[in-house]
């Protein structure tokens, strides 16, 4: 398998620049690494009890539908933007789901939260209850997360220019 962190100069999503990049898509690849980092949210899944899991686009929705196979609880799935064609064309979120419900929203790497927290924003104009989760958060954003990974300066860490 070829290594998810690398270093050099990146211009990340949120617009910031790093000397790291995890490229999450080589351990998602793998359907072992994948099985194991679903195993890490079952005790999440057990002390939160939500009824739905919910996955960002893109990286979310592969974390989340492996948590779901896990689990056996129903997924969703929230869009960055409505897909634009077909029945339900305008909507965000796909999926079968119910006003109350709890969701546990996954998302792979969080830099600044934008996106997490835009696809939690639109979970609750449904009114459903959001806990968002991610694998890893790179130190920026206040989202609870599996590992908080944040490598200093110079060992690979955010660039502050």
């Amino acid at each position: 398998m070829e290594r998810a962190l690398t270093r050099g100069d990146y211009l990340l999503s949120g617009g910031a620049r790093s000397d790291y990049y995890i490229d999450k898509f080589k351990l998602f690849a793998d359907p072992h690494i994948l099985r194991r980092i679903a195993r890490l949210f079952v005790p999440v899944v057990a002390d939160l009890n939500p009824d739905l899991i919910g996955g960002t686009e893109l990286g979310g929705v592969i974390i989340a539908t492996a948590v779901s196979q896990m689990t056996g609880l129903p997924m969703i799935v929230v869009r960055k933007q409505p897909k634009g064609y077909g029945a339900f064309a305008e909507e965000y979120v796909e999926g079968p789901f119910t006003a109350g419900q709890h969701v546990l929203l996954l998302e792979d790497v969080v830099t600044s939260g934008r996106e997490l927290l835009a696809a939690k924003a639109r979970l609750e104009e449904l009114n459903l209850r959001v806990t968002p989760h991610a694998i890893v958060s790179r130190g920026l954003a206040p989202i609870s997360s599996l590992i908080q990974f944040a490598l200093p300066r110079g060992e690979g860490g955010p660039r502050t220019n």
